[in-house]
């Protein structure tokens, strides 16, 4: 749902919008931080992005292309490889850490989308929980997005920590081009929003809950 079409059909919904993608990303990119930091890199806590502050993460023109177009960008936390410790498994477990935060994120909203409508008589209509039902759904997206091995999302750095040395001549190569093939899939094909709409889907069926009717029905 792009956020021009919220703006049209419903334009109440938009700050529950806006929130639920400013909560995802900020939780996404303090995991990151939350992760290097344990394992020995204090690199991104002298940088003030140990924080939950959104302001401290928002990229100024990843923030604006989400506010155009729906796809955007959170600022990438950085990372000293060298500190990290152990080894690759330790830059493994940064890489993962966000999109474990966002799948965690998401399992939680759905816990509570269960628990209200099994106590609760709210409508599908009410703010609550279409707030909670984005919440379900960008937190996923963010998950199947995160872990496509192209630079400079997570799934390449989480390949780069257990890839064989081939891996590593073909390696420069996608950190220069991946994010222009990764524009290319976002823009002009379909791939990326398949694979996120069987996702919602296989995370949220054994919830019992329909999240896009929950979150997109009736715009």
């Amino acid at each position: 749902m792009l956020l021009f079409q919220l703006f049209e059909r419903a334009p109440g919904l938009i700050i529950p919008w806006l929130t639920a993608l400013v909560a995802a990303l900020t939780i996404h990119e303090f995991a990151h931080a939350l992760a290097a930091y344990r394992l020995g890199d204090s690199t991104a806590e002298r940088a003030g992005r140990l924080s939950l502050n959104p302001l401290v993460h928002l990229d100024p023109m990843g923030s604006l292309m989400l506010l155009l177009v729906g796809f955007g960008w959170a600022r990438p936390v950085p990372v000293n490889p060298s500190l990290i410790g152990k080894g690759r498994f330790g830059q493994f477990m940064v890489s993962f850490a966000g999109i474990f935060a966002n799948i965690s994120f998401a399992l939680f909203c759905l816990a509570w989308l269960t628990l209200i409508f099994n106590f609760e008589s709210f409508s599908a209509d009410n703010y609550l929980i279409k707030f909670l039902a984005f919440l379900v759904y960008i937190n996923i997206s963010l998950f199947i997005f995160n872990l496509i091995p192209l630079a400079p999302l997570d799934g390449f750095g989480i390949l780069k920590s257990f890839a064989p040395e081939l891996f590593f001549r073909v390696a420069p190569f996608l950190e220069r081009w991946g994010f222009f093939i990764l524009l290319g899939l976002v823009f002009f094909t379909n791939a990326i929003g398949f694979l996120i709409v069987v996702a919602v889907q296989v995370i949220s069926g054994p919830f019992g809950l329909n999240i896009f009717n929950l979150a997109f029905g009736g715009l």
